[in-house]
């Protein structure tokens, strides 16, 4: 049985890495079954097997594998039918997806996700969660997020893709590949923790529709955490 080692909240169902929704997409896309593996930030000693310190990590059999663009490429060789990258130009195109995904558009959403995954993982990881990312960003979380100005980032960004999948329904063509889950990673880590900088009536709003039923169709609800306009109420 294959599993998957992922981030979760307080809340065990409450899975929001958009990198492990990124390998939930692609394994579902294989019609691939796999048993969830929730860990939280300072669950290191659950992945240690894996040789290093963060998640996804997949197990499948005798192979373990971390890195959800490396997992892509295991699963197409594992397992061919229905590939997320096909040939060798599609998956230099998907390598180039996600590096303008994660320049481009994962840090306008940290801008506004930060306050959330503050409050949605278990107590005992935020000290954790404070150090690295602080660490990393070189300011506190408090004077880095800006809920506002990361939507309007986030806007901007996405406006490309907004005219794109105006032509045709998906990233990769007429079929949902891996181009897409690596965008739709990052939408579902949004999604996930209540907040969805996109417009419902938008193209990619109905791509990201397209994306969220086919997977709720065979794997059940996605959990989510309250929305803000549900918080202010």
């Amino acid at each position: 049985m294959r599993e998957l080692f992922e981030l979760c909240g307080a809340d065990r169902e409450l899975l929001f890495s958009p990198y492990c929704w990124r390998v939930r997409l692609a394994l579902a896309h294989k019609g691939l079954d796999w048993q969830s593996r929730p860990i939280h930030f300072t669950d290191k000693e659950a992945i240690a097997f894996s040789g290093q310190k963060l998640v996804p990590v997949l197990t499948d059999g005798d192979e373990t594998i971390n890195d959800s663009l490396a997992i892509f490429a295991y699963l197409d060789r594992r397992y061919p039918a229905q590939p997320l990258l096909g040939d060798a130009q599609a998956s230099q195109r998907a390598r180039l997806v996600e590096k303008l995904s994660f320049h481009a558009v994962r840090m306008p959403l940290l801008k506004m996700l930060v306050p959330r995954v503050w409050q949605v993982i278990d107590p005992v990881d935020r000290d954790y969660f404070r150090s690295t990312r602080e660490k990393a960003l070189g300011m506190s979380l408090e004077a880095f997020a800006d809920p506002e100005g990361g939507e309007r980032l986030f806007r901007e960004a996405i406006a490309p893709l907004e005219s794109w999948l105006s032509e045709q329904p998906y990233l990769d063509g007429q079929e949902a590949g891996g181009c897409d889950y690596l965008l739709a990673g990052l939408m579902f880590w949004a999604w996930c923790l209540g907040v969805q900088p996109w417009a419902d009536d938008s193209a990619f709003g109905a791509w990201f529709s397209r994306i969220l039923q086919a997977y709720e169709s065979t794997h059940g609800p996605v959990r989510r955490a309250p929305t803000q306009v549900e918080e202010s109420q």
